[in-house]
């Protein structure tokens, strides 16, 4: 268990994909020890990762292309010593990696870096409240068939759990602090979790409907569908028992008219540099079956709890038929 802020602490990052290579170059960079684990169901990768930047971080340059060459190993054991254990992995994968991993670290914490949309029950079966954490990215990319497109943004969202050890998180807020990654502290992590797992639902449905990010900027039509199935998103969050109110992104979705929160967004995926970029390689075509679960997690909570759901329903058949 890590205590105190550690200059020397081991971190292990659960894959080598895009958002868990983005962080471990970050952090190695600030001269951490870090190390990836391929699950099972993968095979280590070796060599060089080219990451195409664009870096917002205090004193970066903000545009450059860099060389990370990640350490990888496909099994872990209890003498590596590793004290924090960073699970980048998709939210449905994410019990499963700590199964696979916990028993190879015991005295490490674990930092649940991932989406969330049914709550910390399976990760409370596997560890003790006081061993893990959750977090989520604030960086974006995806792959080309030369690099990594990454949008590094200076912050990272991190967050306790009732019984979590706030020794850890302070460790945790300072290990990422030392790469230039301010913390953006959740008082409710889980709960802001799920606002965010609620506005991807709409935002990637919207996307996902139109065939492509891109796309959906072309019909404002569209986009003012997709504003109006991501209060109903929202609404699904706040049939949870979630005063959506406290959370600050839900504002456009709940307090602006749907053609300007619409307008908002088409700039910005088209216009801004972060937005360009995820066009030319974002998370979204990467992974096409995670962007639709985000969709589906949703769509069908609000079926259990008789949430009505007009422009989230109209959604269904066009994103079950997107390819994966």
């Amino acid at each position: 268990m890590i205590q105190g802020y550690l200059a020397s602490v081991k971190v292990l990052i659960v894959g080598t994909g895009v958002i868990g290579t983005i962080y471990g170059w970050a952090l190695a960079e600030a001269g951490v020890e870090v190390t990836h684990v391929v699950r099972s169901s993968g095979r280590p990768s070796a060599g060089a990762v080219c990451l195409d930047l664009l870096d917002h971080r205090h004193g970066h340059p903000r545009h450059q292309q860099v060389r990370y060459t990640p350490a990888v190993v496909d099994a872990v054991t209890p003498g590596d010593g590793y004290e924090l254990v960073v699970v980048a992995t998709k939210h449905y994968q994410a019990a499963a990696a700590v199964r696979d991993y916990r028993d190879g670290a015991p005295d490490a914490t674990f930092l649940m870096f991932t989406a969330n949309w049914d709550g910390p029950a399976a990760i409370d079966e596997l560890l003790p409240r006081s061993r893990y954490l959750w977090g989520y990215a604030a960086a974006s990319g995806g792959r080309t068939p030369d690099a990594i497109v990454a949008n590094l943004r200076p912050d990272v969202r991190l967050g306790a759990l009732e019984g979590s050890d706030p020794g850890a998180l302070e460790s945790v807020v300072s290990l990422f602090g030392r790469a230039g990654l301010a913390a953006d502290l959740k008082g409710d992590i889980i709960e802001w979790l799920w606002v965010h797992h609620a506005i991807n639902a709409g935002t990637i449905g919207t996307a996902l409907c139109a065939g492509g990010l891109t796309a959906a900027t072309r019909s404002p039509s569209l986009l003012m569908r997709g504003v109006r199935a991501t209060r109903e998103a929202l609404t699904v969050v706040a049939a949870r028992g979630v005063d959506i109110t406290r959370y600050p992104d839900t504002r456009p979705f709940t307090k602006m008219p749907a053609c300007v929160t619409a307008a908002l967004y088409a700039y910005t995926v088209r216009a801004t540099g972060v937005g360009r970029r995820l066009t030319r390689a974002g998370h979204f075509a990467d992974n096409p079956h995670e962007m639709k679960q985000y969709y589906f997690d949703v769509f069908e909570t609000g079926k259990e709890l008789s949430v009505p759901m007009p422009y989230l329903t109209a959604m269904r058949e066009a994103i079950e038929a997107y390819p994966e």
